[in-house]
């Protein structure tokens, strides 16, 4: 259970970070060549939803490791996919 706290540290920092981002309505993408890429608008929304629904995905999942049940996979899976696609939705419609 010790190993949780810097999960759950870093998993509040993101919280933190994505709801400041939220309510400017811009989200900053960089990848690890240090380009830096920023929406705003609709997509900033999309994407800042879709960084909210990985952190649902991280909570089904920890739910599935204590439970281990089917419908808490099923769930994981769904939610995984849903946050995906609002990401990447976001990502093309802001950077096009």
């Amino acid at each position: 259970m010790a190993g949780m706290i810097p999960v759950l540290f870093v998993v509040g920092l993101l919280v933190f970070l994505t709801f400041d981002n939220l309510l400017s309505s811009r989200a900053v993408y960089g990848d690890k060549f240090g380009n830096a890429y920023e929406v705003d608008g609709l997509a900033a929304i999309l994407v800042n939803l879709g960084i909210f629904g990985l952190i649902a995905w991280l909570g089904s999942y920890l739910a599935f490791l204590v439970k281990r049940s089917a419908k808490l996979m099923w769930a994981h899976r769904a939610i995984g996919v849903v946050s995906g696609v609002f990401i990447a939705v976001g990502l093309v419609y802001g950077l096009s």
